[in-house]
């Protein structure tokens, strides 16, 4: 967890505070974490524009890269648009396998009517990959965010272009790992000082 935090560091919003992860594959590592693997289609509690697809349509989505399942693109058919999750509870953990990110792709997380996060591509996109590729890891990755001081029930995919692209959307309600994170760093800080009065002392 001290590494995870030291590696993506903590990224303070508007509301909320969230840490970023990026873990290999297409699906969630997380424990007991719900999954929305878009195989039966489009879930009820998905409303807006977007539609689920297999394989790729030129010039409009492109299927995440290694992705041979079914897949939630959103605008399309429509170039313009966003898509609504509704959760029905509360959930401080969501991740997604995100393809050919994009800058113009938006999530959006909400608690009720209030925004407590907006996340955009040039968020998440590796550093050096290109805005965009279809088969890159850098540009097609499995992204988690662990919010530490808020939750969310509803989230929003928008995107202003063809498309945005995801799969195996996952949520859970996880401990805080900033929380756990900063209270190893501070037993570790108090473990530091005590060596040091010890050698201290010894010198003497």
């Amino acid at each position: 967890m001290l590494a995870a935090l030291a590696m993506t560091g903590l990224t303070g919003l508007a509301h909320a505070s969230y840490i970023t992860t990026f873990t290999s594959g297409t699906t969630t590592t997380v424990a007991g974490a719900t999954v929305v693997d878009f195989n039966s289609g489009k879930p009820a509690n998905y409303t807006g524009q977007g539609t689920v697809l297999t394989g790729s349509i030129s010039g409009q989505t492109a299927a995440p890269a290694g992705d041979a399942t079914p897949y939630l693109t959103v605008a399309y058919p429509a170039q313009t648009g966003a898509m609504l999750a509704t959760l029905g509870a509360s959930y401080n953990y969501f991740g997604l396998y995100w393809g050919s990110i994009d800058d113009y792709n938006t999530l959006k997380f909400y608690n009720g009517g209030s925004l407590i996060a907006t996340i955009t591509g040039t968020d998440v996109i590796a550093a050096g990959a290109t805005l965009g590729d279809q088969v890159s890891a850098g540009s097609n990755r499995y992204v988690n965010f662990f919010f530490n001081n808020a939750s969310f029930d509803k989230i929003e995919f928008s995107t202003t272009q063809y498309a945005f692209e995801t799969d195996n959307h996952a949520y859970a309600k996880v401990p805080e790992p900033t929380s756990f994170a900063l209270m190893g760093l501070g037993l570790a800080a108090v473990g530091f000082a005590a060596r040091r009065r010890k050698l201290a002392l010894t010198a003497l």
